[in-house]
């Protein structure tokens, strides 16, 4: 049976949510309240679960886990850059106590790529509405605009987020870090904190100067370090992630902008972006 700190918490993340939202509306931020939606959908879902079982008095006798799409997108709406399956399982679990399992994933992509066609079909000259807010795609390489193995994205955020250039991967992962912080920052003493808490230090540790023995693990500490190493590399991965973009806008449809191409165009270099 959930404890109360969990019913506490879970209502806690709905309410948060809602107002995150209410502000997102009010500064008319489409592309936040696209993915505020997404998380907001999860976070209910996730509360209806969480009270049915406490007023039940024990465990599985309601399950209502939502999709494994919306579990993903809620879990890189939180991220803001693009991120590996194993980081996104990690989060799931460690923030939202979801457990994703691998084969649930194995043919999302596809079926995103499905559900967006099928929305976007042109039938006797009338393209039909969008049918979600948001997608989950994946990463593209910066150079031949093929997806990245294995690490996702969200469609709402700009093709410049979600193209991987050579520097990419360490500077999403900084930024990734400092979201988290700062997920943290707002969470008090919520039950999912520790789980979190595991994953920041497990990133601080690659980060410079960010674990510090006189002061121990301290989040101001680690979000500055992680500031550091960003601005050393973050203005020439973002130039590198720009001009891919024009080129990717120039070159292929809004189809190939979010989900890739498996075609290698000529006149472009043949190295990838792995991740």
């Amino acid at each position: 049976m959930p404890s109360m700190a969990e019913v506490r918490a879970a209502m806690a993340d709905v309410a948060a949510l809602q107002e995150r939202l209410a502000t997102a509306l009010s500064a008319e931020d489409h592309t936040e309240v696209d993915q505020l939606l997404v998380e907001l959908s999860v976070a209910e879902k996730r509360r209806n679960r969480v009270l049915q079982r406490a007023s039940a008095g024990k465990a599985g006798t309601f399950d209502a886990a939502p999709p494994v799409r919306e579990q993903v997108a809620a879990v890189l709406g939180l991220l803001t850059r693009p991120s590996s399956v194993s980081l996104i399982r990690d989060v799931a679990a460690g923030r939202y106590g979801e457990n994703i399992q691998p084969s649930r994933l194995a043919s999302l992509r596809r079926d995103e790529q499905r559900s967006w066609r099928a929305a976007h079909r042109d039938d006797g000259g009338t393209t039909r509405p969008l049918g979600r807010p948001v997608y989950v795609v994946p990463a593209l390489t910066y150079d031949r605009f093929t997806p990245v193995r294995g690490m996702l994205a969200l469609s709402s955020w700009p093709l410049e987020v979600r193209l991987i250039a050579p520097a990419s991967p360490r500077v999403d992962i900084l930024h990734v870090t400092i979201r988290l912080i700062g997920e943290l920052d707002r969470a008090g003493d919520a039950p999912w904190t520790p789980n979190l808490r595991r994953l920041v230090w497990r990133f601080a540790r690659s980060v410079a100067g960010a674990m510090d023995s006189r002061r121990g693990f301290d989040y101001a500490h680690v979000r500055a370090a992680a500031e550091r190493e960003l601005q050393q590399i973050a203005d020439a991965d973002t130039a590198e992630r720009e001009q891919a973009a024009r080129r990717a806008r120039a070159q292929l449809d809004k189809d190939s902008q979010l989900f890739g191409t498996n075609l290698r165009l000529a006149d472009q270099p043949s190295t990838e972006a792995t991740g």
